[in-house]
């Protein structure tokens, strides 16, 4: 008879300093998970696993082939133990969800949940081998992303990349991701585009301020993250806490990626089990991400159009894309890519806004993006801060809290009398990919990159000459239904921004690969 958990407990522990256990010369970064298991025979087993984070562990301690009573006993001994001493305990999906995984490792796989996934039984279904190339690169570089970012301890495996941290878990390192916030708040004054990659002053001994140690090590605790012993040590403090703008930064869009991966968890369990007869796994990732995608053929009417729109009236201001008079970038693939029941949301949002007297129209914006963002863009779309997860990074705040575009402006000469830069954005929004070149961010070592081309529906706008941080809605709302960053009045901007307050104002229509050469 196969082997059944009955309960577990996961633990984990980060001292950056070394002051709570006496480890000073490299801090402590470790975990502890025990489970019972029954054994199908009468008996039962306590088992644990404990060690540095990111690393397989010992099992010294575990006692097998005892009885139910005796194991539990253990097991939550051990954990009142750990707790008394600092670990923290990590809410983890439910009992029922890892006896189906430990069953399904154990044997014949065990059905998995695939909400909102339509059924792949039936005929086979096949797609186009440029479709699933593209779901592939989707799934597997949002999986490797996550993997590489979170601990062992998580549970996280290629058909599971969220591993078992719970959404509830994930809220508590967004609250204390939000405490960051606030202390570096108070500490400056606020986020500014100079202030962003500065670190909070250290103490009078040179570490950094015990506070951001403290909320540093309750954050690792609870998001637990692999620490390579090159990083570890007093020394090196200053590298490792979240002590800037920047860094907060980079553990939101951590963050973000582990919700997004959250949002598709059945569908990465389903395809690790899908049968090759029922279109395999690309058919649980295509109905999973939950888009309309088309592979245009180079040379068809869509292709050349997208390429058109991408080359037309592209920013010298952009020069790292630029090698004497050419563009570094070209279009190697072109593919339709609308989110299911958007357009129909789109169209209404746009027949109300477009009736107003003096209404732009609608216009081509471009989002680029890394690639292990794709799914959780295709699953939800481009939302509004008030309506991100808590703990996410959001994209976009010096013209207000809203949804940024770089807008292709190429046929829209001025907005409410002021005029425009005439330029295609597609460059800039180029930067936000992880191609080789690309400005933003770091790790950008890829040939290749993908970026969004959306359709947008403005009526009225705000027009800005200065930052406007986190302004919730344009003057007028709702007459003014966005606001206009303008690059001709406000010194700090290459080029113009578009800043949108209602998620139906956009739809994707295409989705392009581009390669650097």
């Amino acid at each position: 008879m196969a082997k059944r958990i009955i309960e577990t407990a996961t633990l984990n522990f980060t001292d950056l300093t070394g002051a709570k256990t006496g480890c000073t010369s490299l801090g402590s970064n470790k975990f502890w998970k025990g489970w019972v298991e029954d054994n199908g025979d009468g008996t039962f087993s306590f088992e644990c696993k404990w060690g540095p984070t990111g690393e397989p562990g010992s099992d010294k301690g575990s006692k097998r082939g005892i009885g139910e009573a005796d194991a539990l006993k253990t097991l939550r001994g051990k954990v009142r133990e750990k707790e008394a001493k600092g670990y923290t305990r990590l809410a983890t999906r439910t009992d029922e969800e890892e006896i189906a995984k430990a069953t399904a490792k154990g044997g014949a796989p065990t059905p998995v949940k695939a909400t909102k996934v339509a059924a792949t039984t039936g005929s086979a279904r096949s797609f186009h081998s440029e479709v699933s190339r593209l779901l592939g690169i989707i799934y597997n570089e949002t999986s490797r992303v996550v993997r590489a970012g979170l601990s062992a301890q998580a549970g996280a495996t290629e058909d599971n990349p969220i591993g078992n941290l719970s959404d509830a878990q994930l809220d508590v390192g967004g609250s204390i991701l939000d405490e960051i916030q606030t202390m570096l708040d108070r500490a400056s004054g606020g986020e500014t585009p100079t202030n962003r990659a500065s670190t909070l002053p250290p103490g009078r001994d040179g570490m950094p301020d015990t506070n951001i140690i403290a909320l540093t090590n309750r954050y690792m605790s609870n998001v637990p993250r692999a620490i390579g012993r090159e990083l570890r040590g007093r020394e090196n403090l200053h590298r490792l806490v979240v002590s800037s703008y920047e860094r907060l930064e980079e553990q939101r869009k951590f963050l973000q990626l582990l919700r997004d991966a959250a949002l598709s968890k059945d569908v990465f369990q389903a395809a690790a089990h899908a049968a090759p007869a029922a279109g395999g796994k690309e058919a649980i990732w295509y109905d999973g991400l939950g888009c309309l995608v088309e592979f245009c053929e180079a040379g068809s009417a869509d292709f050349r159009r997208v390429k058109e729109i991408f080359e037309t009236g592209q920013s010298r201001n952009n020069s790292n894309w630029f090698r004497g008079n050419q563009s570094t970038l070209r279009v190697s693939r072109v593919f339709k890519f609308t989110r299911n029941g958007t357009s129909d949301c789109f169209d209404r949002y746009a027949q109300g806004v477009l009736a107003k007297p003096a209404a732009v129209g609608k216009i081509f914006a471009w989002h680029g993006t890394r690639v292990a963002n794709i799914l959780g863009i295709s699953r939800s779309g481009l939302l509004m801060p008030e309506n991100l997860p808590r703990g996410c990074f959001v994209n976009g705040k010096a013209f207000g809290a809203g949804i940024y575009h770089a807008p292709m402006f190429t046929g829209v000469r001025e907005i409410q009398g002021v005029k425009t830069d005439g330029s295609n954005g597609a460059l800039k929004s180029a930067n936000y990919m992880g191609i080789e070149g690309s400005y933003y961010g770091t790790g950008n070592t890829g040939r290749n990159g993908f970026m969004f081309l959306q359709e947008v529906a403005l009526g009225c706008g705000e027009v800005r000459s200065s930052t406007c941080w986190d302004k919730h809605r344009p003057d007028r709302w709702p007459h003014n239904d966005f606001i206009y960053a303008a690059a001709s009045k406000c010194p700090t901007l290459a080029h113009d921004e578009i800043v949108t307050f209602n998620e139906d104002a956009q739809v994707f229509r295409y989705l392009l690969e581009l390669e650097a050469h």
